[in-house]
């Protein structure tokens, strides 16, 4: 063992005798850990990413009677594999769509699937990490980076910018291996760096900042400055192209919607200089507060550490340009976009945090090895509880004990069992459609026994999955949300619930509170017009 021993209680390291710490001593010896060892870090930074999965797909799984509404329309998208969606490209539907048909289409598998995107992420930038410093400092910077709010409290959202993480990590790993190892394999590197490339491509749009990113970073790199040194980069632009050509190929057969959709996006909020900074301002301060629980962090580990004997400086290898690239160039070149006057959504930066441990490494403490670990160890395992389990207590438990309506308390299962009443009683057929807002009819969808398929708003082209034939075999279930404060249904939705033959409408408690709120469901039956529709699918 390396450092200074292995033991040590924790009064020692906190003689302050913090809360946070007042816990049982932790002896690596025990665990036969050394943190000058890469594969011992490794062990445990593997060990320490299983436990940031479990404990945000555990937690909010038990606490969560539905999930966030992006998760839910990735339920609803899964339903099809598709070259692309009506608002983004489908790489990470089709990362739903594998987790579903192997687990099944409930609420704590979409938690799981954007954790595991997660997991990937920091495992990839354990990885990075040892090129730049030491296998202790690359632990430190992993858990650091685990506690940003995009990757915890907000990585629990299976989103295109959560879902994206993992295929920008591997981009990033895959470019810095190609420009650090320039011998007889390194077509085949280049090749697989094209493959991330169109893989974060087919994640989101947004993946054109990286790819900006990195090309300014390649464009100053020494190692790239020899004319061969760029042969191999054509190849890996060719291998993209190859990659994204079926999904442009879907584009311009649907009119480019997603585009339409990313078009809108940006130009929403734009309102002159005003506006504008204000804009801006709502981002950054988003920003601030996302990253909060890592600061957190660091602020308690400098604390702790305060008293301990000072090691050796870390040894910082040499791509610690890359780290400053990659760390901080998608936030400024996205902010510069802000000032251009494009909306700037908060969650739009969620895959720019990859590399921000490895940037607070600057401000962790050198000191003995065996006491960083040790208190880096303790703070990570105790934040990753802590904001877990209050995520859990808050969005679960809370909510509904204090009557509040909630997407996570969102009645959907006696939803569900009220509409399979109403339908047995009054339908013909086997419920095989119900169209409505994603979330409603999602919610539907996943918790009736014929899990029926989705036709959003009854727009044909958000629901390519749905054929017409279908329709006129099979009686249709139309959904609106009738409660006081819901939006209004779109025109061909409520088109479509004027021709239900069959109409009702039911309330069921929101919450477990007496005399709480309710949640009102209008509902109605379009009849087949040549009914012939099959039991199953």
């Amino acid at each position: 063992m390396s450092g200074s021993g292995p033991g040590g209680d924790l009064k020692t390291l906190y003689p302050s005798g913090g809360a946070l710490f007042a816990v049982a001593p932790l002896r690596l010896a025990d665990l036969a850990i050394d943190p000058n060892d890469p594969r011992h870090m490794g062990r445990l930074s593997a060990a320490f990413i299983v436990l940031h999965l479990l404990v945000w797909t555990l937690l909010p799984g038990l606490s969560h009677r539905a999930p966030p509404w992006d998760n839910i329309e990735q339920l609803v998208w899964s339903q099809s594999l598709q070259w692309g969606y009506y608002k983004h490209p489908p790489a990470p539907t089709w990362w739903t769509f594998f987790w579903v048909q192997l687990l099944g289409p409930k609420v704590w598998v979409t938690f799981f699937a954007a954790q595991l995107s997660v997991a990937g992420m920091l495992w990839c930038l354990w990885r990075m990490a040892l090129v730049v410093t030491t296998p202790l400092r690359a632990f430190v910077a992993l858990v650091l980076t685990a506690l940003v709010a995009y990757h915890g409290l907000r990585g629990i959202m299976a989103n295109h910018n959560t879902l994206q993480l993992l295929p920008v990590a591997l981009l990033l790993w895959s470019v810095l291996w190609a420009v650090r190892h320039q011998d007889r394999w390194r077509w085949l590197r280049w090749a697989a760096v094209g493959a991330a490339a169109a893989l974060a491509l087919l994640s989101k749009y947004s993946a054109l900042i990286w790819l900006a990113v990195i090309g300014a970073w390649l464009l100053q790199d020494a190692r790239m400055r020899a004319g061969r040194a760029w042969l191999p980069v054509g190849l890996a632009a060719l291998v993209a192209l190859a990659g994204v050509a079926p999904h442009i190929a879907w584009l311009a057969r649907s009119d480019f919607a997603p585009l339409h959709y990313a078009e809108h996006s940006v130009e929403h909020g734009i309102g002159g200089h005003a506006s504008r900074w204000v804009d801006l301002g709502f981002f950054v301060t988003a920003q601030l507060a996302r990253v909060a629980p890592a600061v957190i962090a660091l602020a308690l580990l400098r604390r702790g550490l305060r008293r301990a004997p000072p090691a050796a400086p870390p040894v910082h290898g040499a791509e610690r340009r890359f780290a400053l690239f990659m760390g901080l160039g998608p936030l400024l070149l996205t902010a510069g976009l802000g000032v251009a006057g494009v909306h700037l959504a908060a969650s739009w930066a969620t895959t720019f945090y990859v590399f921000f441990g490895v940037l607070l490494l600057r401000w962790v403490p050198e000191a003995d090895s065996v006491r960083l670990l040790r208190a880096t160890l303790i703070l990570g395992v105790a934040a990753e509880l802590l904001l877990a389990g209050g995520l859990a207590l808050g969005r679960g438990v809370l909510v509904d004990a204090l009557g509040r309506t909630a997407r996570s308390n969102f009645p959907a299962p006696a939803l569900a069992q009220q509409i399979e009443r109403d339908w047995n009683r009054y339908g013909h057929t086997p419920l095989r459609v119900v169209a409505g807002e994603t979330w409603l009819a999602g919610n539907l969808s996943i918790h009736l026994p014929s899990r029926p398929r989705v036709f959003i708003d009854a727009e044909p082209s958000h629901a390519p999955w749905i054929r017409p034939d279908e329709l006129a075999r099979c009686d249709l279930l139309v959904v609106l949300d009738h409660s006081a404060d819901a939006p209004v249904p779109d025109a061909a939705l409520a088109r479509l619930m004027a021709r239900a033959q069959q109409r009702g409408e039911f309330s069921v408690p929101w919450t477990s509170r007496p005399n709480g709120p309710l949640l009102t469901v209008d509902w109605g039956i379009v009849a087949a017009t040549a009914p012939d529709c099959p039991a199953a699918r």
